[in-house]
């Protein structure tokens, strides 16, 4: 599903990832150093340098089972969270609820600047209409969940994991670091490539609070509002010009047309998603 800015160049046995974003690579450099030797089930890191890492080459299969990719997402945060003295903080990490506010506001803004093809008007105008409301209902201020942070992968997802030798491979970790769960659970639940069955995604969550010692608290919902928001507005980061200028040097104008339109539509069906409580 999204934009990057990096570059990825594929060998016999190895992929060479070139970034352009620092912020990016110490992230990804940091996670893959500090588990280089834990035994963990992702990619081996072969060499590090300035502006690019070496990761030895996998055949990998779709991962599409729901049930194990949940089994295995939570061994993984287990496994990693032995980790002491991790000392990162995952890409727009949750702080609290005002800065969280601030980012939506943000992202929102960008949004309704820009000028939008007749085709995708319609639907634009219900998304920033949903948008609206919510911040709308957004109270000032609310109290968040004092708890243990989580080391998260932050872009968690079907798209960054595969099936390698019948064991779940976890890679991609750009935006990688300790969280708020809160966090956690909205970018596991609200991953823009596959629809999440909220029945395995509260087993999950059950498990979760057990395994970390925290329970979700009734303002929860309150959170959970803007961080779908802000979901929705990263997918449609397609339509900001500096990201449609990276994208174009990719692809044709076609091809590009067809993902602006498979982003609104993706970011429009969040709408009618249930709420993890509803």
């Amino acid at each position: 599903m999204k934009l990057s800015n990096n570059l990825l160049r594929r060998h016999k046995n190895k992929i060479e990832k070139y970034y352009s974003n620092n912020d990016r690579i110490k992230r990804e450099k940091y996670f893959y150093l500090k588990f280089k030797n834990k035994n963990l089930n992702i990619p081996k890191l072969l060499a590090v340098y300035e502006n690019k890492i070496s990761l030895k080459k996998y055949k990998l299969k779709k991962l599409n089972s729901q049930k194990i990719f949940f089994n295995e997402l939570l061994n993984f945060l287990i496994k990693t969270n032995k980790a002491r003295n991790y000392n990162l903080h995952s890409k727009e990490y949750l702080k609290n609820y005002s800065s969280l506010l601030e980012q939506v506001r943000k992202r929102f803004k960008k949004i309704s600047k820009i000028k939008i093809e007749k085709k995708y008007l319609s639907k634009m105008k219900l998304i920033k209409s949903y948008i609206k409301k919510i911040l709308k209902e957004s109270p000032s201020s609310a109290k968040l969940l004092q708890c243990r942070k989580i080391i998260s992968q932050s872009d968690i997802g079907f798209h960054n994991c595969g099936i390698h030798n019948n064991k779940v491979l976890f890679f991609d970790f750009e935006y990688a670091g300790l969280d708020h769960p809160f966090k956690l659970i909205c970018d596991v639940y609200y991953q823009p490539e596959k629809k999440i069955n909220r029945k395995y995604m509260l087993k999950f969550l059950d498990k979760l609070e057990k395994n970390f010692k925290f329970k979700i608290p009734k303002n929860f919902l309150i959170f959970e509002k803007l961080l779908r928001v802000k979901m929705m507005l990263i997918i449609l980061n397609i339509f900001i010009v500096s990201n449609i200028n990276i994208k174009s040097k990719t692809i044709n104008k076609s091809k590009l047309n067809k993902l602006k339109s498979e982003r609104i539509n993706k970011a429009y069906k969040y709408i009618e998603i249930p709420f993890l409580y509803e």
